[in-house]
Order: C-alpha cells, then sequence, then structure tokens
C-alpha cells in the first residue's frame, strides 16, 4: 500500500508476515525495546518502561517455540513489527512496531493478520490488556473497552493498561 505521510515523505506498509524464528528472538526484543522507548514515552515512566520491556525479554525466548503464534513483518529484509496470539484464549498477547517506522500503517497490516489467524483458529472474538499509547489505534481498529482490572504487574511495578475487545467477523 502506497500512501502519504508528513509533507512529502512517501511510505509503503508493504512487508511479508512470517512465522518468528527462534533466531529472529534477538532482533526481536531489540525492536520492542525501540517501540517501547518511543510509543511509550509520553505514558509510562522510565521504570514502567523497563519493567515492561524486562517482562518480554524473559519470556520471548521460549515462548519463540511456542505455545502461541509469534509472527514477524519485514520490510526490505529488516524486522520492522511483531505480534503474538493466544489462540486458546482469543488473546492479543502482543503487537509491537519499531519506533523508526511507527505511525505507517503497519501495525494496522499487522493487526489484519492476527485476526485472520484468530479467525481461522475459531476465535469469535479477540482481546488484550492495551498500552494507553495504543488505545486510539485499537479503537480505530474496531476494539472498544471491556472491563477488568486497569493494572498489570510487571516485575513489581504497576503498569496501567486498558482491556479491550474487538468482536471478529465471521
Amino acid at each position: 500500500m502506497q500512501g502519504r505521510l508528513r509533507g512529502n515523505a512517501r511510505f509503503s506498509s508493504a512487508c511479508e508476515i512470517r512465522a518468528l524464528r527462534f533466531d529472529d528472538v534477538a532482533e526481536v526484543l531489540r525492536l520492542i525495546q525501540r517501540a517501547i522507548a518511543g510509543g511509550c514515552h509520553d505514558h509510562y515512566s522510565h521504570l514502567q518502561r523497563a519493567a515492561i520491556f524486562a517482562t518480554y525479554a524473559n519470556a520471548l525466548f521460549m515462548e519463540s517455540l511456542g505455545p502461541f503464534e509469534s509472527m514477524a513483518a519485514e520490510q526490505q529484509g529488516r524486522l520492522v513489527a511483531f505480534a503474538q496470539l493466544d489462540p486458546t484464549s482469543n488473546r492479543l498477547r502482543a503487537l509491537f512496531v519499531d519506533a523508526a517506522v511507527q505511525q505507517r500503517g503497519l501495525g494496522r497490516v499487522l493487526l489484519a493478520d492476527i485476526e485472520a489467524r484468530a479467525l481461522r483458529h475459531g476465535c469469535a472474538r479477540l482481546h488484550g490488556a492495551m498500552s494507553l499509547n495504543a488505545i486510539s489505534f485499537y479503537t480505530r481498529a474496531g476494539f472498544h473497552p471491556s472491563g477488568g482490572p486497569e493494572y498489570l504487574m510487571a516485575g513489581g511495578v504497576l503498569i496501567p493498561i486498558v482491556r479491550m475487545e474487538k468482536r471478529l467477523r465471521t
């Protein structure tokens, strides 16, 4: 998909979405760190951002082997986004876009892929604990607040979130 960003800058949200490979994990962790640093800066403290990253850093190597569907988006041979689906609980566990390419449609493309995967698994809805900086993104994608705890505990640090869900078209 071609479009316009700010001024005359051109961008493309075209990417290849594929299953995460174990040897991708180190680069995905760097991507997640950049995404958190760039996207969450205005919504979370340094301590909260560090706790969010540590949660992924502690688990992603094992999770890349299963049981979740972990997807990587590549653009021109570079990992630019990552998402993780738990189809047994209808849960979007993660969606991160590298800070250098945020606001260019890659999150929307990856979310559409995750929704299609969820539908293939028979999920009628998709839900998750969304970060404060991503609420407008998920709202535009058709998610709505669903209630529940408004905080997650990560490494002993409270992380404010909004629980959201979306009914999927079957």
